[in-house]
């Protein structure tokens, strides 16, 4: 069975740079469009978290992709990580602990959710 990533502090919760990039290149609309990935974000890890025995993997994958996507995009490297594990254990059939590494992700989706309520709120 894969192993989690086991050090928290292991990535940046969020990366500066990649924020301010995306607030140069949508000016104004950057607020939005963190919000939408943010709530994509935490709409598949719902999935995730909600899915039965009979849940195909490749929709698995897809959702893992997902976040591992839109968290890159925010700057949540370490969620995109984390994400990125889970995807590469479905495509190279390695057997995780889905719902052990379910919980790591949404504890670090609050973690980049905080945080990026602490920056909108300067």
């Amino acid at each position: 069975m894969a192993k989690l990533d086991p050090d928290p502090e292991s990535q940046l919760t969020l990366d500066d740079n990649v924020l301010a990039r995306l607030t140069q290149d949508m000016g104004e609309d950057a607020g939005m469009v963190i919000e939408s990935y943010v709530e994509s974000i935490d709409e598949f890890l719902a999935d995730i978290a909600n899915r039965t025995v009979r849940t195909p993997s490749s929709d698995l994958h897809r959702w893992a992709h997902t976040i591992k996507s839109s968290a890159a995009s925010i700057g949540a490297m370490r969620l995109a990580h984390l994400a990125a594990q889970m995807e590469n254990s479905y495509r190279d059939r390695v057997s995780i602990d889905v719902g052990a590494h379910t919980q790591v992700m949404q504890q670090e989706y609050q973690r980049v959710h905080e945080t990026l309520g602490k920056i909108t709120t300067r």
